[in-house]
């Protein structure tokens, strides 16, 4: 499959089909910010470390990424760009909660740096970036923390840094995706391009556990509300159910 489909309107002339692809798609949240976004019509990449298991879904492919190998990055960035890709909406929604701290921060900070760095070339003008965060985020800075990202941007190996020195658990971690998100947001704002960090609640998941207070279904459409931004839309904020949250 190469490039973006063409989709026959109303009248029988077509369009191009809007492409999103989704890291962790293939359960839990990002599956089914997937599915909705499937339901809209749109062209799905699903992004998933066992292609073999990755959900069945219309007008999807599912692709080889895992998140915490910059190499596995890479190679998705090259193959992508090889068959000329285009992307209106990238979910960075792949995440770890309990795992030991260099872990946490390989996926959580530097693998959606080094995707979203990758894949801006491959974003079309106008498209919608979300950076599944947590309200953890909120206030798990301390000041050595808060020093190094107000000095931090996404051009240098900042984040690559601070993952390799893990400075905080899984709330740090978002906190620094946070700062990720609003730095992405002010680099792509010429482009027409909407980056925020959404936090999809405490969801009842395999990470978040069985006494979670809220759905999936309802964490899913806190981030699709980012996913689905008109263009009024915020950037650069931190937002859950589509009301901004403190940092």
């Amino acid at each position: 499959m190469e490039g973006r489909e063409p989709a026959a309107d109303a009248d029988g002339t077509e369009e191009v089909m809007q492409t999103a692809l989704i890291t962790g798609a293939s359960r839990g949240i990002g599956l089914r910010v997937a599915e909705r976004l499937a339901d809209d019509g749109m062209r799905v990449l699903l992004a998933v470390r066992r292609v073999a298991n990755a959900p069945r879904l219309p007008n999807a492919e599912a692709l080889s990424l895992d998140v915490a190998s910059p190499s596995s990055i890479a190679a998705l960035v090259e193959q992508l760009s090889a068959r000329r890709e285009r992307l209106d909406v990238l979910v960075n929604n792949a995440g770890v909660y309990e795992a030991p701290r260099r872990e946490i921060w390989n996926v959580n900070v530097r693998g959606p740096w080094l995707l979203t760095r990758g894949l801006t070339p491959l974003l079309e003008s106008g498209a919608r970036v979300v950076m599944v965060t947590s309200g953890m985020a909120q206030g798990a800075a301390d000041a050595a923390l808060q020093k190094r990202l107000s000095a931090i941007d996404v051009e240098g190996d900042g984040f690559g840094k601070l993952a390799d020195d893990a400075p905080g658990g899984y709330g740090a971690s978002k906190a620094a995706l946070n700062r990720m998100a609003e730095l992405f947001a002010k680099e792509l704002a010429p482009r027409g391009i909407k980056v925020n960090a959404i936090s999809p609640g405490w969801v009842r998941t395999a990470m978040g556990g069985p006494g979670a207070p809220r759905s999936v279904d309802q964490g899913a459409e806190s981030v699709l509300w980012g996913a689905r931004l008109g263009v009024s839309g915020p950037s650069g904020g931190f937002f859950e159910d589509g009301q901004p949250l403190r940092t």
